[in-house]
């Protein structure tokens, strides 16, 4: 017999009977539009009778329920694992399992899994908590299957009763973990603010997947070092942005993730309960390693040689005498790893779209620092990797960096580059020692609009403004790590070596920081950001009238040449105004709550070339933020601060309240051109579970011309953005 159960937050243990399964496998199927999800408490219930030998067939449909979220594997041990998996229907949930993929000859049964559904429709099995918010009919299932070998590869299928729901793949499979101390070889993928479901997200996950194939290696495991799903955190965004988009690696990959500001923005900590909380299942009681936290917001593993640590750096208290710095230390001296990895989303350096140094805009950055920077380093800590800001930066071997504003003096034992190629690898002495410098990377470069201050950090040897992730490859006694461009071009390497006995000294003037490596994001050519439009003119000629019929597509990128050509098949047409639940739209734009944030319009217009174009505006009612384009140029552009599409970045709410505003056009008059023209609108909700949408454009000629905004500031400064 078998022991098998649970569910991410509630711990159910059975005897499972064990049987032959060997039938041809199903397809899976993807969710429906992204929706909001809560947490679950465990509990151990007793053996029940053994089951019969054979799981009779589902009785609820004759159709064939599909999976809408995963499977995917969590919470691995040396013996054990869950995985989880969401379907749109009741069924019997059954995993079978073995060690080929044609030969799954053990399986759980129904009454192992927990079943969790949103409080709206029922109680959740197993005293789990209910969904914070799902698709309606939601059953998230939550499985821990006990008794395997260590360090195995499993395959797997998620079944209806005797209904495969999964292909007949090898790609689903799990493994599991080595006993902790076991020499091992481990490859781990570091993804840091990319939940935005654009083309470069995407690009990122595929670029890494081909230099596995090309390297001939397998991923290990899957760090996310938060902000996964923006840009609130919703359920709805983590279907759409992390889980559709990484679905391929997710289901043979656990991801071990620290919750990031945006992820907090619908979950909180304290109460373990939102989308965050709903997605993951994380060690609490210390079952994969380490000392048991009690909580999923921050919790420790081992796999091997190497004792992770992660981190909630967002909304648990950052103080040295609290609960979460406490149990840091407590973790830290039971450990007996040769290899110490913490991650979490603030960086304690910055100098990318955020400051680590600046007390009122970044004070977790500051406080993690200030406050557990110190435990970490006492601990014997040797990588620290974090987010947030939008950038890829990597320090020298560092020691003792707790001012603010951060300075390099005697607190850097090696400022070299680190590069085996190159200064040579940072040495260490082997095991685990006290202040032996640790190497601090920020991998917030995973999809969201890039950022940088005006100068580097002090700490860090190399800054790259360019989207990727990053590799850890660790054998022996060498710990390799690569930044992968979003190309599939390796634009940093280095190298950690704990070796016999190093004797390392403070440097009191180390080399300056690395020069930035890529180019800043400069701001738009035009822009309204700078002022307040004006109202309607009371008098003007209409070019595009009120009401006018546009092309319009939503919840699809719309190509690379959408603002000046008119081709494209699937774009629909209809008359402005465009949206949604607010009453006053033309086209209604049903489908676009909870599914999309952004919509774009496109239509020609014609003009004789004898206007007075010092006169032209574009007339718009608007919620929330738009953006529009005259013959492939950006010319007007409000509340969204950065980007566009899938990658805008900073959208503020704004009420449309059935007002149009004038945006003067006179400072893009050289783009008109006599004859044909074509203006194109994107406009975006600032939250994809925003109640309302409104875009109403005209394009008018006042009585009297109008004053050009400024022009928006071109020298060189900070360029950041809140995110």
């Amino acid at each position: 017999m078998v022991l098998v159960a649970m569910s991410a937050h509630a711990r159910i243990f059975f005897a499972a009977a064990i049987t032959v399964f060997l039938p041809g496998l199903a397809s899976a199927a993807p969710e429906d539009p992204p929706v909001p999800a809560a947490p679950r408490k465990r509990i151990i219930l007793p053996d029940p009778a053994p089951p019969g030998p054979v799981v009779p067939p589902n009785p609820v449909s004759a159709e064939k329920a599909k999976i809408t979220r995963g499977p995917y594997p969590q919470a691995a041990t040396f013996d054990a694992i869950h995985l989880v998996w969401r379907v749109r229907r009741d069924t019997q949930p059954v995993v079978r399992y073995g060690l080929a993929p044609g030969k799954l000859d053990l399986q759980t049964v129904p009454e192992a899994a927990v079943v969790r559904r949103t409080a709206a429709e029922g109680a959740s099995t197993g005293g789990a908590k209910a969904l914070f918010a799902a698709p309606p009919e939601t059953r998230q299932f939550e499985v821990r299957i006990t008794g395997l070998q260590p360090d195995t590869k499993y395959f797997y299928a998620v079944c209806d009763g005797e209904t495969p729901l999964t292909p007949a793949e090898d790609s689903y499979s799990f493994r599991t973990l080595p006993v902790p101390g076991t020499p091992r070889p481990l490859l781990m993928w570091v993804v840091g603010d990319s939940g935005n479901g654009n083309k470069v997200q995407a690009r990122i996950h595929t670029v890494m997947r081909e230099w596995l194939v090309k390297e001939k290696r397998t991923l290990d495991q899957y760090i996310h070092v938060g902000d996964m799903a923006y840009g609130s955190g919703l359920d709805t965004e983590f279907q759409g942005y992390f889980f559709q988009v990484y679905e391929a690696t997710l289901r043979n990959t656990v991801c071990w993730p620290a919750i990031g500001n945006h992820e907090g923005k619908t979950s909180k900590s304290i109460t373990g309960t939102g989308p965050y909380y709903d997605s993951y299942v994380m060690p609490a009681a210390g079952e994969s390693g380490g000392v048991p936290s009690g909580t999923e917001s921050y919790y420790a593993f081992d796999i091997g040689r190497v004792h992770f640590i992660s981190l909630n750096s967002f909304d648990t208290p950052r103080e040295p005498g609290g609960v979460m710095a406490q149990w840091i230390k407590a973790d830290l001296e039971k450990t007996k790893a040769d290899w110490i990895i913490a991650f979490f989303h603030h960086p304690p350096y910055t100098k990318g779209s955020h400051d680590s140094d600046d007390k009122k805009k970044d004070k977790e950055l500051v406080e993690m620092r200030e406050h557990i920077m110190p435990i970490l380093e006492a601990g014997g800590v040797d990588l620290v990797l974090a987010g947030h800001s939008h950038i890829y930066e990597r320090s020298m071997l560092i020691d003792g960096a707790y001012a603010t504003p951060t300075i390099a003096d005697n607190a850097v034992l090696d400022d070299g580059d680190g590069n085996p190629t190159g200064d040579g690898p940072y040495k260490k002495s082997a095991g685990l020692q006290p202040h032996q410098g640790t190497v601090a990377i920020v991998a917030g470069n995973g999809g969201a609009t890039l950022g940088r201050k005006r100068s580097p950090s002090p700490v860090m040897r190399t800054t790259i403004l360019e989207f990727g992730s990053v590799l850890l490859d660790l054998h022996d006694d060498t710990l390799t790590g690569h930044m992968l461009n979003s190309a599939g071009v390796i634009r940093d390497t280095f190298q950690l070596v704990k070796r016999g006995a190093v004797d390392l000294a403070r440097i009191a003037k180390p080399r300056p920081p690395g020069p930035f490596i890529g180019n800043i994001i400069k701001p738009p050519k035009f822009t309204n950001n700078g002022g307040e439009p004006s109202n309607l003119p009371a008098k003007f000629t209409a070019i595009i009238p009120k009401g006018a019929e546009w092309q319009y597509l939503g919840g699809k990128d719309p190509g690379t040449d959408w603002t000046t050509s008119l081709t494209g098949l699937e774009w629909n047409s209809g008359r402005a105004g465009f949206g949604y639940e607010d009453g006053d739209d033309t086209t209604v734009i049903s489908n676009m709550k909870g599914n999309y944030r952004y919509l774009c319009i496109r239509r020609s217009f014609e003009i004789t070339g004898k206007e007075d174009l010092n006169k032209a505006g574009l007339a718009i009612a608007y919620d929330d933020g738009f953006i529009c384009y005259l013959n492939g140029t950006e010319v007007a552009r409000k509340n969204v601060k950065s980007g566009s599409l899938g990658d805008a970045r900073g959208v503020e709410t704004h009420e449309a309240d059935h007002k149009y505003r004038f945006f003067p056009l006179s400072a893009s008059k050289g783009l008109f051109r006599p004859g044909s023209n074509m203006l194109a609108l994107e406009v975006h909700n600032d939250d994809l579970g925003s109640s309302d949408l409104t875009l109403d454009p005209f394009l008018v000629l006042s009585d009297e011309a109008v004053p050009a905004p400024g022009p928006a500031p071109a020298p060189e400064k900070d360029i950041s953005d809140d995110d």
